[in-house]
């Protein structure tokens, strides 16, 4: 009875067997093409086209291929179709499909050919119709083979349009051996675009957990990106570990790229570790140079946020000031790389600036209000031909176009130079205001090629405070209205201290003393009122063991000249007492002295005692030149006040 069983089973198998072989032999699997081309357009609103015929080679791993696949396109694309396919083939797990899962053990596909683009109010056309509410889970796959497939991106808004070429390399017939080799061109933001990227094996591509390997090169305009790591859950971004390398020619370049907000900078390159988790982006330990300057730190970017925030600490262990005039607008002059067009522009640029020295750029308002910052900044060592500055920490902040830095902190001459600024650009016109202090200037450190390093001793200290509108620094400085004082406590005067301002020292030393000699100073105080951009001195004195020099005259922020008049009081009536007084004209740039036409009149006692009664005589406690060190400038003030009582003793005042 068994063994007649047995015979039933197996000719009853045999008889499904041939049933199946002769089903599948003469079946016409096209008739199955009407019901997939009408569910794919149901569920996704677009016309779903299957040209070719429809073959299935049955096994425990059945072959379904066919060719002339094609996807239509929204009806304002730029061409028809979105998604067309020269030959699709792949493979399907029966037993996977019976416990629920799809799995691919191999696919193949043969001049695939996508275009994903934007119209200019921003639609989509891969926003596809959506029945469900959330997007079904992908196949699993094995071996993927691509053949010369092609990715088309377009966005007019953006100006953007890169043709990708994606290829598989399939001499391995290990499935985790087949990686992907991707080379792309076109424009990115209208800047040229390229890249060439290899990843690692494809059914990695599909773990949501794996570490997917990736390296590849990739220029925008001027600047160049080389990475090497993996990526995890690659649709989604959901981690990311690379070693990046970046270089280019101006930093500022990498806002359309990237949408950090970087301030124009000559040629960099940049070194270190890129990590990403959820909303955060890392660059932490990177190190490289900028111009002449060294960089390294830690930089992370936020994204959770309305707008990007930026967090970092920065710092530079030789920083060349010059490498930071892009922060503050300065002009950049024509580079080898511009094109020709670039190099006339820039040309015409500082052309129109030539007789001027503050950067006149305007401030991209946009960009201060397209994120948020906190950064960090020290310059260990500085790096200055002009001015002995020895080290700068500064702290900046970003909050929807309200920029602070506070502080500015310079290290000059054994002193500081200690500013607040606040740039507010969240309305059309920017406004800023400014305060500055000057503590404890050494000169003979301000001044170390000058004699004064030998026996100088002098302390410069002083204060700022400004409140002004425009859209540059210049414009800022050139409405500006405030105050300005200064105070010098001993030193001397000499031509290098004339000199450091641009003026000819020798001419200036014949005219106010006795001959071309440094001449001691015992106190110097200078008072400027700022309104709209012009500084007109209220208070200029310069107190020297054999004369008296009293300032008068206007100095224009807006049209950067110059128009003061200096005037000896010699202290010891004699020959060389009659000597004139001197006018300084002319530009920032181009300053010029020339003597008076009339010689000096003796000015007297009373007259400087006006000069101390101003505002500015209550501001010389408030400004550090040094402990005890401003008593020079106390003592000069005493001096002329009791000189002054006795004058009025003598004419019957009380």
């Amino acid at each position: 009875m068994r063994t007649r069983s047995k015979r039933v089973l197996f000719i009853f198998s045999l008889l499904v067997a041939l049933a199946v072989i002769v089903f599948s032999v003469w079946f016409d699997w096209n008739m199955v093409k009407p019901y997939i081309e009408r569910q794919v357009t149901e569920k996704t609103g677009r016309e779903f086209v299957i040209k070719g015929d429809l073959d299935v080679n049955l096994s425990l791993n059945p072959l379904i291929s066919t060719r002339g696949l094609s996807l239509a396109n929204a009806d304002w694309g730029t061409e028809q179709p979105m998604l067309n396919i020269d030959k699709l083939s792949f493979r399907v797990s029966l037993w996977d499909l019976l416990l629920g899962d799809i799995v691919l053990p191999q696919v193949s596909i043969s001049q695939p050919r996508i275009i994903l683009e934007k119209s200019v109010d921003g639609r989509r056309n891969w926003d596809l119709k959506k029945e469900e509410k959330k997007p079904p889970e992908l196949p699993k796959i094995g071996k993927l083979t691509l053949d010369r497939g092609t990715l088309l991106f377009r966005d007019p808004k953006t100006e953007t349009d890169v043709t990708v070429r994606i290829f598989t390399d399939s001499a391995s017939d290990d499935a985790r051996e087949t990686p992907i080799n991707i080379a792309a061109e076109g424009k990115f933001t209208s800047l040229k675009f390229t890249a060439q990227i290899h990843g690692g094996e494809i059914v990695s591509l599909m773990d949501k957990t794996f570490p997917y390997p990736v390296r590849g090169k990739v220029q925008v305009g001027n600047s160049h990106a080389a990475f090497d790591g993996t990526i995890t859950g690659l649709q989604a971004l959901a981690a990311m570990d690379l070693k990046l390398e970046l270089h280019g020619d101006d930093l500022s370049a990498l806002y359309p790229i990237v949408g950090i907000v970087i301030f124009p900078s000559p040629p960099y390159r940049i070194s270190g570790r890129l990590r990403h988790q959820q909303t955060e982006w890392s660059l932490k330990g990177f190190s490289g140079q900028v111009g002449k300057s060294d960089l390294g730190g830690d930089v992370l970017i936020d994204t959770a946020g309305e707008r990007p925030m930026l967090r970092a600490d920065v710092v530079s262990q030789v920083l060349d000031l010059e490498d930071l005039s892009g922060f503050i607008g300065a002009r950049r002059a024509p580079q080898p790389q511009d094109s020709a067009a670039e190099k006339q522009e820039k040309k015409a640029s500082i052309a129109a600036q030539r007789h001027r020295i503050l950067p006149d750029q305007e401030f991209r308002v946009d960009r201060l209000r397209a994120m948020d910052a906190d950064v960090k900044f020290t310059g260990k060592s500085i790096r200055n031909k002009d001015l002995p500055v020895e080290h700068l920490v500064t702290h900046l902040k970003i909050d929807n176009g309200l920029m602070t830095m506070d502080p500015v902190n310079f290290a000059v001459a054994e002193g500081n130079i200690v500013a607040s600024v606040t740039v507010d650009a969240r309305g059309e016109m920017p406004t800023g205001q400014a305060k500055v202090d000057v503590k404890k200037l050494r000169l003979s450190k301000l001044l170390p090629k000058s004699d004064l390093t030998k026996e100088g001793s002098g302390l410069i200290g002083g204060m700022a405070q400004i409140k002004s509108h425009g859209k540059s620094v210049g414009a800022l400085l050139g409405a500006a209205d405030g105050h300005f004082g200064l105070i010098m406590s001993g030193g001397q005067i000499s031509n290098m201290l004339l000199e450091v301002v641009g003026l000819d020292g020798a001419e200036i030393i014949k005219f106010l003393f006795a001959g071309d000699k440094n001449v001691k100073v015992r106190c110097g105080v200078a008072d400027f009122d700022i309104k709209n951009g012009l500084m007109t001195s209220k208070a200029f004195i310069i107190d020297t063991t054999d004369t008296n020099i009293l300032g008068e005259g206007q100095i224009s922020l807006a049209e950067e000249t110059i128009d003061m008049k200096l005037s000896p009081e010699p202290k010891d009536f004699s020959i060389v007492s009659l000597r004139t007084p001197i006018h300084i004209s002319g530009t920032f740039k181009d300053p010029t002295i020339y003597p008076d036409k009339m010689l000096a009149i003796r000015i007297g006692a009373a007259v400087l005692l006006g000069v101390f009664a101003t505002p500015f005589a209550a501001l010389i406690p408030l400004i550090e030149t040094g402990p005890g060190e401003d008593a020079n400038c106390r003592a000069l003030i005493a001096s002329v006040k009791k000189s002054a009582q006795k004058n009025d003793a003598k004419s019957g005042k009380h």
